[in-house]
């Protein structure tokens, strides 16, 4: 479909999404999901004959077992029997958790499921985006690799190129380890510096590997960064990247944990950054993948610029009217942070962008 036309667009849901409990002083606590919905339902942007609510079922099991070992799901398995154990030290285990980590990755595959059969054109979800968990392990408040088993329903589908744009403000060190040496799926992330930001990965240098280097992109920025410097890192690197790819299917993470309230980044962004980001991915999937694009939250720490985000990205998609609160961040880039960020997507260009001929 075309770009003007109307977009079909699904939020997905079930309630079987609250069903977590990592624990009352975790930042992923019970009533995160359920508010970002409410509040969709309160703002007019479900409900309207734009969008549609679709039940979210739980990952498939045959694609669990193609992306995480036996041994790592058993783990989990009796994590969930018995309630001992955790999956990482900021992870923790509970009882039912095998069951509810299905569920919360469940939204993804079922969305992708559904634009594959020609249900939808996007899908936007307010869980998924669980981009610390690799095949043997999980961490970062993620379990399965929602991501990863969503690229492999693609492919088993015929769907061949496959864009990951992660705006998250942690990079998706999982992410990047499924997909390191293929050319098939490429991965690009903008984020905090690792030097001092949760996984600590995600360097320019790593770019690749095999068949696959230059397919995986880096882009680390400075903490405080604002909404001048994600776009312009976004308009130098992810456009022309866009362009050089030409993705069947585009999976975006918006970044709402780039936002200056949230409690667990140094970056100052404003919900500004996520329409301008999300018109720009919505307009490429348009142009390249038939509209076939699947946005999934990731992180967001704070509960109003959450629920900010994701209205706003709902907003753009089924071009609906939607403005957040007046936001004021107390830090914009001074000219230190704007040398970093130049610096980085210079360096970003000078090697990638030589590896792929661009």
């Amino acid at each position: 479909m075309s770009g003007g036309e109307e977009c079909r667009v699904a939020f997905m849901w079930d309630d079987s999404f609250e069903q977590f409990d990592n624990g009352i002083n975790h930042p992923v606590r019970r009533g995160r999901f359920r508010a970002v919905r409410d509040y969709l339902w309160d703002q007019g942007l479900l409900g309207n004959g734009h969008t549609l609510e679709m039940r979210a079922e739980p990952l498939p099991e045959e694609l669990l077992r193609i992306v995480h070992t036996t041994d790592y799901i058993q783990m989990v398995r009796q994590i969930s029997e018995t309630g001992v154990g955790d999956i990482d030290i900021d992870t923790p285990g509970f009882v039912g958790i095998y069951d509810t980590a299905r569920s919360l990755c469940g939204g993804t595959t079922t969305g992708v499921d559904a634009i594959l059969n020609g249900e939808i054109d996007h899908f936007v979800s307010p869980t998924g985006g669980f981009h610390h968990a690799f095949p043997d392990h999980g961490g970062g408040f993620c379990v399965f690799n929602d991501i990863a088993a969503s690229v492999c329903l693609l492919q088993s589908r015929g769907v061949n190129r496959v864009l990951i744009v992660d705006l998250d403000v942690h990079h998706g060190n999982g992410i990047q380890h499924y997909f390191y040496d293929r050319s098939d799926v490429m991965y690009v992330s903008i984020h905090e510096d690792p030097e001092w930001m949760y996984p600590h990965s995600g360097r320019v240098e790593e770019c690749g590997s095999g068949e696959g280097i230059g397919y995986t992109v880096n882009v680390p920025l400075p903490m405080d960064t604002g909404d001048s410097g994600y776009q312009y890192a976004f308009d130098q690197v992810v456009s022309p990247l866009m362009e050089f790819f030409q993705p069947e299917f585009i999976f975006m993470l918006p970044g709402f944990d780039t936002h200056f309230l949230d409690p667990l980044a140094h970056m100052v962004t404003t919900t500004s950054t996520v329409r301008y980001t999300t018109t720009k991915i919505h307009a490429a999937a348009h142009k390249f993948s038939d509209g076939r694009l699947a946005v999934v939250s990731g992180g967001g720490y704070h509960k109003d610029a959450l629920r900010w985000g994701v209205a706003t990205v709902i907003s753009v998609l089924a071009m609906l009217p939607y403005s957040a609160p007046e936001e004021s961040p107390s830090l914009t880039e001074d000219r230190e942070t704007w040398d970093e960020i130049h610096s980085a997507v210079e360096t970003v260009r000078n090697t990638v962008f030589t590896i792929l001929g661009l």
